[in-house]
C-alpha cells in the first residue's frame, strides 16, 4: 500500500499544519487543531518536536476582492483562531507554548529566496504541459480557471515543496537538527503537487534529510501518502501554436 498511518515520528523536527482560512471555523477550528496535536502526541517517543501553524492568509490576495476587505477579514480570523489555541494550550499545561509557532504565509515567501523562480517554473509548466494544466484545474475544485485562482494554487504548491525540501527555515524551540518535516492537512494532496514532484518540475535540495520530502499526511483519514511510491501520471506537452 502507498498510503498508511505513521506509528512513530522521528525525534527532531516539525509538524506543519497549513491552515486554510475557509476552514478555521470547521475542520481546522481551534478545537480541531488541538485534536490533531493530541493525536500526534502518541506518536512522539521523546521531546524534540516543534509545531508550525501556517496561516495561508496571503493567498487570498490573489482574488479580485478589495485588499482592505481581505486584510480586515483574514486578520480577524487569524487572531481569533490563534488566541483560542494559545489559551487552550496554556490552560491544559501539556505542551510547551514556545514550541508552537503561529506564522503568516508571507513569512515563508520572505524566507525563500528561490520562491519566485520556482513559481515561474510552474507557471510555464501550466502553459506547456497539458496534464499538469489539467491537474491544476482539477485542484481548483470547480472554481473558475482564472489567472488569480491558478496563481493561488501554484503558490501553495511551491511553498509546500519548499517546506518539505527544507528550503525554508522555521523558528526553533525544541528542534535542534531539523531531521523531519511532516505536512499535515485534513484533506487529500493536490494531484498537481504529486505530479510536479514525480516529474521533477521543481528543483530539490541535495542536502535535504526529510524522510517526508515527498509526502502528505491527510488527517481526515489518518494516512500518509508517499508520492515516490505512487503510480506516475505521464505528462503530455501542449502542441506549439
Amino acid at each position: 500500500m502507498n498510503s498508511y498511518d505513521i506509528n512513530r515520528l522521528p525525534k527532531d523536527g516539525y509538524l506543519v499544519f497549513p491552515l486554510s482560512m475557509s476552514r478555521l471555523a470547521n475542520t481546522q477550528s481551534p478545537d480541531a487543531c488541538y485534536e490533531m496535536i493530541q493525536y500526534f502526541e502518541s506518536k512522539v517517543s521523546e521531546v524534540g518536536i516543534d509545531l508550525v501553524l501556517l496561516y495561508t492568509n496571503g493567498l487570498y490576495y490573489n482574488n479580485t476582492e478589495s485588499a482592505l476587505d481581505v486584510r480586515k477579514r483574514t486578520n480577524g480570523q487569524m487572531l481569533a483562531h490563534r488566541n483560542a489555541i494559545y489559551k487552550r494550550i496554556v490552560k491544559e499545561r501539556k505542551y510547551i507554548t514556545q514550541a508552537v509557532h503561529f506564522l503568516p504565509w508571507d513569512y515563508t515567501i520572505l524566507d525563500a529566496p528561490r520562491f519566485d523562480d520556482f513559481f515561474q517554473i510552474l507557471k510555464r509548466a501550466g502553459e506547456t504541459d497539458l496534464v499538469f494544466r489539467e491537474l491544476l484545474e482539477q485542484g481548483l475544485a470547480g472554481r473558475e480557471a482564472s489567472e488569480a485562482n491558478l496563481n493561488f494554487l501554484i503558490e501553495e504548491i511551491v511553498i509546500t515543496h519548499l517546506i518539505r525540501e527544507q528550503m525554508i527555515s522555521f523558528p526553533k524551540t525544541l528542534v535542534r537538527k531539523d531531521t523531519f518535516r511532516l505536512v499535515v492537512y485534513p484533506g487529500s494532496h493536490f494531484e498537481a503537487d504529486k505530479y510536479q514532484y514525480q516529474h521533477h518540475l521543481l528543483p530539490t535540495n541535495s542536502e535535504c534529510v526529510n524522510p517526508y520530502r515527498a509526502a502528505h499526511y491527510d488527517f481526515s483519514v489518518k494516512t500518509l501518502t508517499d508520492f515516490i511510491k505512487e503510480p506516475q501520471t505521464k505528462g503530455k506537452a501542449l502542441s506549439a501554436k
